[in-house]
């Protein structure tokens, strides 16, 4: 249903009671409506293909990479084992997480060469796709905008620009619909993949700093095309993280403590190519991939020191996670597999990697920190993905989970995993699905997780193999726990 849909056919005061407008807008809100002091800022921090073993809370060896930062968010709160990216790619999980569905559920049109689909079943959307999320329909963002939130997406993109494919000429008029049609205030961020065209921020709705319409390409990038040669700031891959911390930072700092803000950071870190700050570059003997991850412990920590200082830490709900699993590629010499032969299990103990259908694309840290109302230092084993963000804030802000047919569909709280680890927790969620790169799904329920073993019709025949040397296209079933 689309979001100017909801708001009439509920009216105003049936809106005010589910998004806690203001009493202009409403009838005040009932008593189940959380007050400011429930109300707390948010930090997601999303990271980009951090495995599950990535992390020193996460069993990684402190001898080849150390994580305080991210380690002392989970000695402050608490941290879930069974969480889960629902795609083992970037575009998908960050989809599912402001939208609270599936993406392959998406309304709008993903471009295929001359052709379109309806909602995005495989693969990621590349730099001239069209903004993937209906502006239409509620989000994240939307929904915390409309209980009073300061929203701001800082970081990774990576959910296409505009209402149309674009070629780079049309990049110097403004990218809209995004980032700001999805109720977010402000936008500072990387439009695809680290080390990709085109090799320039995004503020707002315009090139940052662009300065006339030229456009020369020149280089080439991490993926062997050339960068497109805009007329503004180009990206420096060794500073990509250090420039979004600061950007975060900057913003965290004009927050007025007396409303709410919500800020979803993503940072470039340790999506490949693998480039370590020159600060960090040679600090683990893991190698340049230990350094970045070290390189993101350190920017989660910067955000972590200005939420301190600006006095907001005990009114702030700081989440840190990933998008999907780390990249292994066949490759020896890559710096992933140099961190692995040193004995850095960047997945865990997980079977496969970033691309691939089973738990080590999937399987992600997922931290939580609340001061006074998360226990510290506790473990929950909720299953939760992506999908369930959307319904958990909701219940925060709210007091409510809004009905599938209003708003995140495939959305389950957990809030109650996060409040009470030790007790019974209160997620409804029993299963989930999954999906590799191709399209191949998978199905969670409780402990056993069932691999259809096939490709949606939809998948182009390049894409219908393995997607490396250990995936196999054949029907699968494991018990998680024990195989």
């Amino acid at each position: 249903m689309k979001r100017g849909t909801w708001i009439k056919r509920l009216g105003a005061a049936a809106a005010g009671a589910i998004f806690g407008l203001s009493a202009s807008a409403a009838e005040p809100a009932p008593e189940t409506i959380l007050d400011r002091e429930q109300h707390p800022n948010i930090v997601f921090v999303l990271a980009d293909d951090l495995g599950h073993g990535s992390l020193n809370c996460y069993g990684a060896n402190p001898d080849l990479v150390q994580t305080p930062h991210v380690d002392r968010l989970a000695e402050q709160g608490v941290r879930l084992t069974q969480a889960s990216a629902i795609a083992a790619v970037c575009s998908p999980t960050r989809y599912s997480l402001l939208m609270g569905e599936y993406p392959w559920r998406a309304e709008r049109p993903v471009w295929r060469g001359d052709q379109t689909e309806q909602g995005l079943h495989y693969g990621v959307l590349h730099w001239d796709h069209p903004l993937l999320p209906d502006p239409e329909q509620p989000s994240i963002a939307s929904m915390l905008k409309e209980n009073g939130y300061n929203t701001a997406m800082i970081g990774k993109w990576h959910l296409g620009y505009g209402e149309e494919p674009t070629v780079p000429q049309d990049w110097t008029e403004p990218l809209r619909p995004g980032p700001l049609d999805l109720g977010f205030d402000y936008h500072f961020g990387v439009p695809v993949n680290h080390g990709g065209p085109p090799n320039v921020y995004i503020e707002n709705d315009s090139i940052y700093g662009l300065r006339t319409d030229r456009v020369h390409p020149f280089s080439r990038s991490f993926y062997g095309m050339p960068y497109w040669g805009f007329d503004a700031p180009q990206r420096s891959d060794e500073q990509v993280t250090q420039d979004l911390t600061d950007k975060a930072v900057d913003w965290i700092r004009q927050q007025d403590p007396d409303d709410p803000f919500f800020l979803l950071f993503a940072p470039v870190a340790v999506h490949h190519p693998i480039t370590p700050s020159h600060y960090m570059r040679g600090m683990s003997p893991a190698g340049p991939y230990a350094d970045f991850v070290q390189d993101l412990d350190r920017s989660v920590g910067q955000i972590m020191e200005i939420v301190d200082y600006m006095g907001f830490a005990d009114d702030t709900l700081f989440i840190f996670t990933s998008d999907d699993g780390s990249d292994i590629p066949g490759d020896s010499e890559r710096p992933e597999r140099v961190a692995i032969a040193q004995g850095f299990d960047i997945n865990g103990p997980w079977k496969g990697d970033k691309h691939t259908i089973w738990e080590g694309g999937h399987r992600v840290a997922f931290i939580a920190r609340w001061p006074g109302h998360i226990p510290p230092g506790t473990t929950s084993d909720a299953m939760v993905n992506m999908n369930d963000v959307l319904a958990t804030f909701a219940e925060l802000v709210t007091g409510e989970v809004p009905e599938p047919e209003v708003a995140g569909r495939d959305s389950f709280t957990f809030l109650d995993a996060l409040l009470n680890p030790n007790g019974q927790h209160g997620t409804n969620r029993n299963t989930m699905i999954n999906s590799n790169v191709s399209g191949m799904m998978g199905i969670r329920q409780g402990p056993w997780k069932y691999i259809e073993g096939e490709y949606p019709e939809i998948t182009p025949e390049r894409l219908r193999r393995p997607n490396d040397q250990f995936e196999v296209a054949e029907r699968q079933l494991y018990k998680i726990d024990e195989d």
